[in-house]
């Protein structure tokens, strides 16, 4: 299609810089409900630019001192679109506005005709002087008999481009008929467009949200489906016909697991709606909101459901420590959680591949009903990292209890599966020998019986690199310790684990650390909402790195890492529906940048 590589080149990163940068726009402005009409109804996916100028500057301010490149975005992308046009001024194109870049299947080609679908991709750039727009940048043609005029580089014709209401429609060079024919559809007065089909916040979401990005997970299906399927069906053949599975692993287990990967996919595939994705960059921190809605009626719509119970906060959030790799929280919305762990069982069951029992299946999911409506509503995780001990790092849980005999008797259940019920066996599949062994009261703490347990894994192989990662890894294997007092039930997993119960029941007993960690409180300035959503987590990206670097079994040098900075999500399910909001602090990308220059 293209003369040169060099004008090709041009034109795929002027189109990627309109897909990738965004910002926010007046939610009232006629142009911007213009805008939301004129992208197709089917549309497979949809980027939306919103305030092009203002949303440059502010990814600059947020990428200044951190980004390597010696340029900040805007100058980039200014520059790149003056190349396109010709024309530094870029006439008539009004930057103020809002950009989008949308895909939807053209008419008249079907799978039995043709199995890649026809995709129409195009960009709607707004306009301020239609007629300037054309006379003003060089590189863009007059129009013709069907108003359709043409991008030319260095004497080739790279895209065409049309005039839709205040917008121009730009495609590829060799899109004429069916930019004519979309031209039509979205300019008719009766184009609803993506307006029609959306909720009211995610129209909001569209209109006020810097960067706005959109995939009809449903069209997609409709579209790619039987080709994803078919693909999915080669590589299982392939897999299976490869025999080449690690030393000691079951020729099942690797068909097991592309199995359930695949029907995650399938699954996915048919009962998500649509997803979603607004991102808002600011000087001093990135803002992402991520929204997954669920087909009605379907399983994931049933767990995408408030329980009912007024919202709380999570009262447990000053027993999380600053330091962490990870700190993670919930307050337990009984509906999500039955169906997560169900889904988490499922899948646990179908990599076992027939290896565990039908009956310990249904014990399994009826134990995890149980504990869930047996806790009253918050708990909380913390993941430190222990470079020097194997396993690399130690694990407290503190959860929230109000049946404390229920849960106890939960808990004794669930430690008989997994040492008499076959549940380890699981693993023989994978080629690892487990065992799994439990002792009563080994201790008493200020009155509080402790039990533990001891979880040992490796490799059949002893001789294998897999043996090695794994003693690289866990070493002897994971030791547990866990109490219930004051209505809190506590566990302590790896490290030193009798100073660490002895330490969480001491903090229960007096009510509580007296002061949240820094840690904590910054990252509730990032996401108000933490205490009240569903779920949380904090996460340090240079700890997590040393924790990896502790396990490699390659030499690198010991890491100086100065942090107290976190990439913080919280998310919540109601109406079929689940939002999660991510901050990304520019201080953490900053930590990042300067431990890696340290290291080079």
């Amino acid at each position: 299609m293209f003369k040169s590589r060099g004008l090709r080149n041009v034109a795929i990163g002027g189109l990627l810089i309109l897909f990738v940068f965004a910002a926010a726009l007046y939610a009232q402005s006629p142009a911007n409900n213009e805008l939301l009409k004129m992208i197709p109804t089917k549309s497979l996916f949809c980027v939306r630019v919103n305030n092009f100028d203002y949303t440059l500057n502010q990814i600059d301010q947020f990428l200044a001192g951190v980004s390597p490149m010696p340029m900040g975005v805007s100058m980039m992308v200014r520059m790149h679109l003056a190349n396109m046009l010709g024309s530094p001024q870029l006439n008539g194109l009004n930057t103020n506005g809002s950009f989008t870049v949308f895909g939807v299947t053209m008419p008249g080609q079907t799978a039995e005709t043709n199995a890649i679908p026809n995709i129409f991709v195009g960009i709607l750039a707004p306009i301020s002087d239609y007629k300037q727009f054309i006379e003003g940048n060089p590189n863009c043609g007059q129009a013709d008999e069907k108003g359709i005029s043409k991008i030319t580089i260095n004497g080739a014709p790279v895209l065409l481009f049309s005039k839709a209401g205040n917008y121009v429609l730009v495609s590829w060079a060799n899109e004429y008929d069916n930019l004519a024919a979309m031209v039509k559809e979205i300019s008719a007065p009766s184009a609803s467009g993506l307006s029609g089909t959306l909720s009211a916040d995610e129209v909001k979401q569209a209109q006020t949200e810097p960067i706005w990005a959109y995939g009809n997970i449903q069209q997609v299906s409709q579209t790619f489906g039987p080709i994803i399927s078919a693909k999915l069906e080669e590589i299982k053949k392939a897999a299976t016909s490869m025999n080449a599975n690690p030393p000691g692993m079951k020729p099942a287990a690797i068909q097991n697991i592309l199995n359930m990967e695949f029907g995650i996919l399938e699954t996915l595939m048919k009962e998500t709606k649509s997803v979603s994705l607004a991102i808002n960059p600011k000087p001093d921190v990135l803002n992402i909101t991520k929204t997954v809605s669920a087909v009605p009626g379907t399983d994931m719509a049933k767990m995408f459901t408030a329980d009912g119970v007024p919202q709380q906060e999570n009262t447990l959030l000053t027993y999380l420590p600053d330091g962490a790799m990870a700190n993670l929280g919930a307050i337990i919305n009984t509906p999500f959680w039955k169906m997560l762990n169900n889904a988490s069982i499922d899948l646990f069951v179908s990599m076992a591949g027939g290896d565990i029992s039908a009956e310990n299946i249904k014990e399994m999911k009826n134990l995890a009903a149980q504990a869930a409506d047996a806790v009253a509503g918050p708990v909380v995780y913390s993941m430190a990292i222990e470079a020097n001990n194997k396993p690399p790092f130690a694990v407290k849980y503190i959860i929230a209890v109000k049946d404390q005999k229920k849960f106890s008797q939960v808990i004794e259940k669930a430690m008989n599966l997994m040492t008499s019920g076959g549940i380890m066996d699981f693993y023989k599949g994978f080629g690892l020998q487990t065992s799994f062994s439990v002792k009563k009261n080994v201790d008493n703490y200020k009155g509080v019986s402790i039990d533990s347990a001891m979880l040992t894994m490796k490799a059949a192989d002893a001789n294998s690199p897999q043996a090695q990662m794994i003693t690289s890894m866990y070493g002897e294997g994971f030791n547990y310790q866990w109490g219930i007092t004051d209505g809190l039930f506590v566990c302590a997993v790896g490290g030193n684990v009798e100073s660490t119960i002895h330490e969480l029941i001491d903090q229960v007993k007096a009510g509580g650390q007296e002061q949240m960690g820094s840690e904590m409180k910054a990252a509730l300035s990032l996401l108000p909402q933490l205490n009240k959503a569903d779920f949380f987590a904090t996460f340090n990206v240079l700890r997590f790195i040393k924790m990896v670097t502790s396990i490699v079994p390659i030499p690198i040098p010991p890491m100086e890492i100065q942090t107290k900075n976190n990439i913080v999500v919280a998310g919540n399910v109601a109406e079929n529906r689940m939002v999660v909001n991510i901050a990304v602090p520019k201080q953490h990308l900053t930590e990042i940048m300067a431990t890696f220059m340290a290291l080079q």
